[in-house]
């Protein structure tokens, strides 16, 4: 039996590129912002987050504009890892960014599916 799911062109699974922020440090033993690495991918869903989950977060400190769930839990992305979308065929540097806030969530703890809660940002390169 095949997963066969009923949506519309656009809607289905998306290929998400994550990135990880290496920091480093300076010769005087200050931290130094690191640049975005490429660190997997993972296959996901992609949804604006409900007012009840916007409100939720807000409360948390740590405001959110989406929800992602991926299939499967291979590829675990930690908080403040970049989840982009690529929308240029040509160059693969340039598309939607989102950054993780907090740690996924494990619905049922079964490992089919991660709950990513992440904040679209365009300041991110």
């Amino acid at each position: 039996m095949s997963f066969r799911p009923m949506l519309r062109p656009g809607q289905g699974f998306k290929r998400f590129m994550v990135y990880r922020r290496e920091g480093s440090v300076t010769d005087s033993g200050r931290a130094r912002s690191g640049s975005l690495k490429l660190h997997g991918e993972i296959i996901g869903i992609i949804s604006q987050a409900s007012p009840h989950e916007i409100a939720q977060a807000k409360q948390l400190g740590s405001p959110i504009t989406h929800t992602i769930v991926q299939r499967g839990t291979k590829n675990r992305a930690q908080a403040n890892d970049v989840f982009m979308i690529p929308t240029d065929t040509t160059d693969p540097t340039k598309g939607r960014r989102f950054v993780v806030k907090g740690d996924p969530q494990d619905p049922g703890e079964l490992g089919h599916f991660l709950v990513y809660r992440v904040e679209e940002r365009d300041d991110i390169k």
